[in-house]
This record gives C-alpha cells, structure tokens and sequence, in this order.
C-alpha cells in the first residue's frame, strides 16, 4: 500500500454579505409559512371555542328554566290552576273543592 502523501485541502465557507442576508430572508419567510397557518388555526379554535360556551351557557339556561317548570308543576297551587282549566275545579280559601263534595252538598 502506498502512502499518498498529498494535502488534504481544507475549504472554508465565505458567504458574502449578500448571500448572507438572501439566507436570512429565506428562513424568515419559511418561518412566516409555518407560523401564520397555525396563528389562523388557532384563531378558529379559539372562536370555534366561544361558540360552544355560548352554546353551552344558553342550554344550561333552558335547563335550569325546565328544572323550575317541573318544580312549579309538583306544586299543589299548579295542580288547582290544572284542574280548574280542565275539569272546571273551584277552590275556596286554597283548598280544592272537587265535584263529589259539591254532589254531597246538593243531596
């Protein structure tokens, strides 16, 4: 085997301030290609987010109102306002007067 005694160059890289500058540039410029797509996903989620809340608020609101209909419904004084509608109940001094008591009252 035979030694080659010849040199090994070693090439530095120079970059002029030009190219410099026109690297700088390009990496700024794909970095803006990354960041403002997800600055915009983000933006819709955030929005997207505030929706559902909203939503999520007026169901809690519909909710709460059904939950004091059912709990006003349970009442004796609905019952009689029912009743009263319907069947054409009287009540005097908050107590319901049915049709039987009115039939005992006639015999």
């Amino acid at each position: 085997m035979e030694q080659n005694n010849a040199r090994v160059r070693v090439r530095t890289i120079r970059l002029k301030p030009v190219y410099l500058l026109l690297l700088i540039i390009v990496c700024i410029a794909i970095l803006a290609a990354m960041v403002i797509p997800q600055r915009i996903r983000i933006h819709a989620a955030q929005e997207e987010l505030a929706q559902k809340q909203e939503e999520l608020a007026e169901i809690k609101y519909e909710y709460e109102q059904e939950r004091r209909n059912l709990e006003y419904m349970r009442t004796d004084e609905y019952k009689i306002q029912q009743g009263l509608a319907k069947y054409g109940w009287h009540y005097k001094a908050d107590t319901l007067i049915e049709d039987r008591e009115l039939t005992e009252n006639m015999k």
